[in-house]
């Protein structure tokens, strides 16, 4: 008797359950875990395992930020086709990304820098600097990574909050998918030239382009795979085969970056839709941007705290709790009363936070492991 086929990713995605909380949780944990080697040892004295074995393609960190925007491709995609408002779109991302942001960077001048910086205090606060870290990072268009005073005697000295160069990227993917969204140009065969496309940049290594091409082979791989669900099956040996295809890439030093857009995007999915106690993670709340933003100030702060550098580890297990509790209390305080209020533009959590409950029974009809 043959074995029943196994389940597409639009069958996952009609299911009602999924890890996404729990991979944007450890991606933002990750994300904490690698800056803890400049931040704590110093970027000169730091050398991280993951940039060592992938030969200087990629860090923990970025990994971790290309798992983020896999998720983000996947969704936002989504989102789009099952309502494809402009207004509501954009509501939705606004809210998402800037009330939380701006709470954050207001916490971070006005009592974080306040407590460490070395100025006097009406010195610090009379300073332009200290205002135009607020209004640059929140426009995202020019980032400011200090503030008068602040951590420049550490190991990494200077930077404030190095983790938002990333929010430009994220919003600049999202008005790409409204711009072809409204355009109709979102479509399965252009999305797949568009990706291959990008990957022709990223070998070119044109340093005007930033991290456009790199990031945007994490998002676009998020974004082909939905246009392509119908397709596209979640298979063990497909999972394990591009798992094997990232460990060549990394030995070899080339080719990881697009690995990751390609076989990378089609992991995160899989173990975002593998059945798994972890479905309900989230059930608390989706902590993890609040973990994202929060997370470099306080590993400064603990850095200067422990009086020049400190192992990594040390870094990252002082700095956890607090961020943790920043997290939550953004989530529940800012984060999740500001996204009730686009309820009437978009009346289910698709878009950037965990579609809900437990997707395990369509899986099992699907799957011959079940």
């Amino acid at each position: 008797m043959a074995a029943p086929p196994r389940p597409t990713l639009s069958e996952c995605l009609e299911g009602r359950g999924n890890n996404l909380d729990f991979l944007r949780f450890a991606a933002a944990t990750g994300v904490i875990v690698s800056h803890a080697f400049p931040l704590g040892e110093g970027p000169a004295n730091s050398s991280e395992p993951l940039m060592d074995f992938t030969r200087g393609q990629l860090s923990l960190g970025l990994v971790c930020v290309a798992v983020f925007l896999v998720i983000s491709g996947l969704l936002i995609t989504r989102s789009w086709e099952r309502r494809p408002d402009v207004r509501g779109f954009l509501l939705a991302r606004t809210l998402r990304i800037f009330p939380g942001l701006a709470v954050s960077l207001l916490l971070t001048a006005f009592v974080l820098g306040a407590v460490f910086t070395t100025r006097p205090l009406t010195e610090y606060f009379s300073s332009r600097d200290t205002y135009t870290f607020v209004l640059r990072n929140l426009t995202l268009v020019e980032p400011q990574w200090t503030l008068p005073g602040v951590f420049e005697a550490n190991v990494y000295p200077g930077a404030v909050n190095g983790s938002l160069w990333t929010l430009k990227y994220e919003v600049g993917f999202y008005l790409l998918v409204l711009g072809l969204g409204v355009t109709a140009l979102l479509r399965k065969e252009l999305a797949l030239v568009g990706w291959c496309a990008t990957a022709g940049l990223s070998l070119l290594h044109i340093g005007r382009l930033g991290f456009w091409p790199n990031l945007g082979l994490a998002f676009g791989g998020g974004l082909v795979l939905y246009l392509w669900r119908e397709r596209v099956r979640m298979s063990p040996w497909i999972a394990a085969g591009c798992g094997l295809v990232l460990v060549a890439t990394s030995l070899l030093g080339k080719g990881l970056p697009i690995a990751m857009g390609s076989c990378g995007a089609y992991v995160v999915v899989y173990l975002a839709f593998l059945p798994s106690r972890l479905a309900s993670f989230g059930r608390y709340g989706d902590f993890s941007y609040g973990l994202y933003i929060y997370a470099f100030p306080i590993q400064q702060a603990v850095a200067e705290l422990m009086g020049g550098d400190s192992p990594w580890w040390r870094n990252a297990g002082l700095a956890f709790l607090p961020t943790l509790l920043l997290a939550v209390l953004s989530w529940r305080l800012t984060e999740k009363p500001a996204m009730s209020h686009r309820s009437r533009e978009l009346p289910s959590r698709v878009s950037d936070t965990a579609l809900t409950a437990n997707h395990t029974s369509a899986y099992r009809r699907a799957s011959p492991r079940q």
